[in-house]
């Protein structure tokens, strides 16, 4: 290693060198903010200088390694650490260049700093500073002092340089020299030149990862990419950035961290953690493990592969097979990143053609049934740990006959956290649940009545379309003709189903209804704003009170548990989880409760008291949901028992239905 004090500008005026950004650094990404700390320091250091106050600014180490280029051609210099502050330097020399009215000065810096006269005009080299293949673009023509085009303005390369122009473009001559001769030429840097050939402990890959450069910490993206480039020379390093990762980074835009913890999840079978900047080290680690014996060619191609139907899970490709791109949509709506990996492995299958067509929408279909059953339930516990784990039964999947039976009995396979919920589970909850806030932003009541819809007419409403709205027919707030219309009880009744799924429907409409009369209502509903499931069940009504909510909330659990979201009729009314590898000791009240649902439930010390089960945790008594310890110990204080404060009471052991206590029921 040889370690040297010079001058950041000294460094690049170098004729006998070209600095060259490796493959397997990131992309340049300093920020606006950035910029604005270096034009900062600039200029505090030139103002200083012109005081007479003799100010240095230490910009930090330069790393690099040394190739020789051949006769006659500057040395390249492989930088290792500083691509970002040397980028953004030669940005500021470049909007210097620019910005200042003298040509010969103008001159100067192009060819002091930013071009080669070592070198012909026809190689890489005559470029002071090669960029990474998606940087290199526009940094070249802005050193070249060429039109940018449209498409590369969004670049940071031309951001980062119009900003610096702004700033400088105030400034007459005299002040922007100075910032140059002044300021920048006084920044220092230690020059570091690594010697990896003669001393085997100065390894570029592990200094790469160790070191902490100003900007954003280095993702999982860019660790993987330097440790499968890094052990490579600069040609081949080039050959598989252009023919594999640059294949990677336009096809999956901000997505190629989470996209190899996806792959690794895929490959492996087994959860791994979020990819998040707090773990991301954690995850390498765990790379590099898988990646031991398997050649960085073989990784590249496997990534490729896989590339291609993750982007279609993600969204960003469309397979021009309308449902099939429709239920990939819905499956993004509902929020399915956790299954990203496991839904990519399906798509991959597809295009191996061991699915058919048929086969991967069923398959997608019966997922997304699966899921949204369990939306509905509110719940998503386990669920991270367990696709990457289905991933292993794909082959099983692959070579049923029936492939909706046999996911779904993969799906009914594990755990009670992970269960299918069945019909009666369904049924109970869409009667009680707050439908019109089920999901983030109301999305899963837009979503089932939008295949409702889609379910009845055979045509689905536009996402997107700006009308389309959720709509309350008995309207939030109650105006003096409502509560007429409901009767003495228009309160209760309010309360009760204002955001029951019968009271919620789906409009094409500019403006929201409000508490507009129902006659008003259904004018607009039978219109052109009405879909099919807007018209159907409340058309047919002439006046809106809780009758005619029960009537339509029966109608539309019956079309989301049969049809919409509809199972194999095995699966409709069992336990669909797995209950034979339980300890015999071990007791789980929820899938006790769970098969009981919507049945009636006696306490044991006074059979006269009963309980309606309405969900895996919840019974209904005298109007009021409860859980069933804390039921059981207020009716234990109203048959006069002394009860302590901190007492809590076992509820299977006190509640029996059709004569046998919770805790003995095998069912």
């Amino acid at each position: 290693m040889k370690a040297s004090p010079t001058y950041l500008l000294d460094s690049l005026s170098n004729n006998d060198v070209t600095f060259f950004i490796p493959p397997y650094q990131r992309n340049y990404e300093w920020s606006t903010d950035n910029c604005k700390v270096l034009f900062s320091d600039v200029s505090k250091v030139s103002e200083a200088n012109l005081s007479d106050v003799k100010t240095e600014h230490f910009f930090g180490s330069i790393v690099y390694v040394a190739e020789e280029a051949g006769f006659g051609v500057p040395a390249k210099y492989v930088l290792t650490d500083g691509q970002q502050r040397i980028t953004t330097t030669m940005l500021l020399l470049m909007a210097l260049r620019d910005s200042i009215d003298d040509r010969n000065y103008k001159k100067e810096i192009q060819r002091r700093y930013l071009e080669n006269d070592r070198a012909d005009e026809s190689v890489e080299y005559k470029i002071k500073l090669k960029q990474v293949e998606t940087d290199w673009e526009a940094y070249k023509l802005l050193v070249l002092g060429h039109d940018v085009p449209e498409s590369l303005k969004n670049s940071s390369v031309y951001q980062n340089y119009l900003f610096f122009l702004k700033l400088l473009e105030p400034l007459v001559d005299e002040d922007k020299k100075n910032l140059l001769e002044k300021g920048l030429m006084k920044f220092s840097i230690i020059s570091i030149q690594l010697e990896p050939d003669r001393n085997p402990w100065e390894n570029p890959q592990e200094i790469f990862e160790s070191m902490n450069s100003l900007g954003k910490p280095l993702s999982l993206a860019d660790l993987v990419r330097n440790y499968l480039l890094m052990g490579k020379n600069t040609r081949q390093q080039s050959e598989l950035y252009n023919d594999f990762w640059l294949t990677l980074e336009k096809r999956l835009p901000g997505k190629l961290s989470e996209f190899i913890r996806d792959w690794m999840q895929a490959d492996q079978h087994r959860s791994f953690k979020v990819a998040r900047e707090s773990n991301y080290k954690e995850l390498y680690g765990a790379f590099k493990e898988i990646a031991r014996g398997r050649s960085v060619e073989e990784l590249f191609e496997s990534f490729v592969r896989f590339s291609h139907p993750y982007s279609i899970v993600c969204g960003l490709v469309q397979t021009e097979l309308r449902a099939l791109d429709q239920v990939i949509f819905d499956l993004n709506v509902i929020g399915v990143a956790p299954a990203y990996s496991y839904l990519a492995e399906v798509l991959a299958a597809w295009e191996a053609r061991t699915l058919s067509e048929g086969d991967v929408i069923e398959v997608l279909t019966g997922f997304r049934t699966y899921l949204l059953r369990r939306r509905v339930l509110g719940v998503a516990v386990a669920e991270n740990k367990f696709y990457p784990i289905l991933g292993k039964r794909l082959n099983e999947l692959s070579s049923s006959e029936n492939k909706m039976e046999s996911l779904f009995r993969q799906l009914s396979s594990q755990e009670y956290a992970l269960r299918l919920p069945n019909d009666d589970e369904m049924t109970s909850r869409l009667r009680g649940l707050n439908f019109y806030n089920l999901g983030r932003s109301r999305s899963y009541p837009r979503l089932l009545l939008s295949m409702a819809e889609e379910q009845l007419t055979k045509s689905r409403p536009a996402w997107d379309d700006s009308r389309l709205q959720l709509e309350h027919i008995m309207p939030r707030k109650l105006n003096a003709d409502w509560r007429q219309m409901l009767g003495e009880d228009s309160e209760s009744v309010h309360q009760e189903f204002v955001n029951n799924i019968g009271n919620i429907t789906l409009i094409r409409h500019n403006q929201e209804l409000g508490n507009k009369s129902f006659s008003d209502k259904k004018e607009t509903y039978s219109g052109q704003s009405g879909l099919q499931v807007t018209q159907n069940r409340i058309l047919d009504r002439e006046i809106w009170d809780a009758e005619s909510i029960r009537r339509r909330q029966d109608y539309l659990i019956e079309l989301i548990t049969q049809k919409i979201l509809g199972v194999p009729a095995s699966f409709k009314h069992a336990s669909n989880w797995n209950q034979s590898d339980r300890d015999s000791t071990s007791f789980d009240q929820r899938a006790k409760l769970n098969p009981l649902i919507g049945e009636t439930i006696e306490f044991v010390s006074n059979p006269a008291m009963v309980a309606q089960v309405v969900s895996d945790s919840r019974v209904l008594f005298e109007g009021e949901e409860w859980a069933l310890g804390p039921l059981t110990k207020v009716l234990k204080e109203r048959s006069g028992a002394k009860i302590s404060k901190t007492s809590a009471f076992h509820g299977a052991s006190n509640w029996s239905w059709d004569g046998v206590k919770l805790v003995d029921l095998d069912i």
